[in-house]
């Protein structure tokens, strides 16, 4: 997949590396005098463990796997994209003290390069497929609401778009959870196996809906959907596009090249986008689909059922191909 904005240099390389700078100087200040422990065993087996995460995905399979056995904390605040956020030093602190920390990898959560984290802590979720993580397309450096200025360069890491890496993702979790409470192992293998059953049936229904869009070109407001993209053979390109914002006149011109050079008419957005997007959209017979990659909670329900809430937008309110019901005639006629 390409992306069809090009890279923006100079100012836009240079602010990122001031924040890098930022970043290493806030968490050398905060991690001073943090002694590794390569031991998790230590574990009081007479409360739950302390589980801290860096993402909802992995919160909400903790919980599943490790029920009562494990306390799960996501301390990312909800309006926040936790891939780029940056902890203040008594979170980081918190996460220092955890019984486990659980992290998403793939380059996911990139203040961890610079904490100092209990290595025998620490588990990286997606190392076990280390060798089918996508490698994300260019650099493009943008805004993405409060977190401010970031690039996807790197890996992408919304790997939990894939149910079967999920799935790995979760064994990690549990294998985990076992070492610390080898006594609870009946408890964890019964929540993960629950787990698995719907993350298969997920992957069953994703299939299912998603099999009419691979049959022609989509779009995507963003580069995170790289993994439901490979699993689902989509042939996706990707913006830079937020939700709720006005894209400027600079890039709606790249976008009607782009499209007048590759006819796409689905989009699919990480959120609800601005209505005048909408209605622009609409009016070029382009269908609008919001697909959360619910990578921090969302309003209602869990991770699964919001989900689930994206299969039902799939279905909705066209099909691929067909003018949005909502068109809007571009001659007001």
């Amino acid at each position: 997949m390409r992306g069809i904005i090009g890279r923006e240099r100079g100012s836009r390389r240079a602010s990122r590396r001031l924040a890098a700078s930022a970043i290493a100087v806030a968490l050398a200040v905060a991690c001073t005098d943090v002694v590794e422990d390569p031991t998790p065993n230590r574990v009081d087996a007479s409360g739950p463990l302390s589980v801290y995460v860096v993402n909802y995905p992995l919160e909400y399979f903790t919980e599943r796997i490790g029920g009562a056995h494990v306390e799960a904390v996501f301390p990312a605040p909800r309006d926040l994209d936790p891939a780029f956020w940056m902890p203040p030093p008594e979170t980081i602190a918190a996460y220092q003290e955890a019984d486990l920390i659980i992290e998403n990898g793939a380059g996911y959560a990139r203040w961890m390069e610079y904490a100092s984290l209990p290595r025998g802590r620490r588990v990286d979720t997606s190392a076990g497929f280390r060798d089918r993580w996508i490698a994300s397309e260019g650099g493009v450096s943008h805004g993405h609401g409060p977190e401010g200025e970031h690039s996807h360069v790197g890996s992408a890491h919304t790997t939990w778009l894939d149910p079967t890496l999920a799935k790995e993702q979760a064994r990690a979790i549990a294998h985990a959870l076992v070492s610390l409470r080898p006594l609870a192992r009946a408890d964890f293998e019964a929540g993960l196996g629950a787990l698995e059953a719907d993350l298969d049936a997920l992957d069953r229904r994703l299939a299912r809906a998603l099999e009419p869009f691979s049959r022609e070109p989509v779009l995507f407001s963003h580069p995170v959907y790289q993994y439901l993209a490979r699993r689902y053979s989509l042939e996706g390109r990707s913006l830079d596009w937020e939700p709720g914002e006005m894209p400027d006149e600079r890039k709606w011109s790249a976008f009607g090249r782009s499209v007048e050079k590759r006819p796409a008419r689905v989009l699919f957005f990480e959120g609800e986008p601005h209505a005048e997007v909408t209605g622009r959209l609409s009016a070029m017979g382009i269908r609008i689909i919001v697909f959360e990659p619910v990578g921090n909670r969302p309003a209602q329900g869990d991770w699964l059922s919001a989900m689930h809430l994206n299969i039902k937008r799939l279905a909705a309110p066209a099909a691929p191909g067909a003018m949005p019901s909502q068109q809007v005639d571009p001659q007001g006629t």
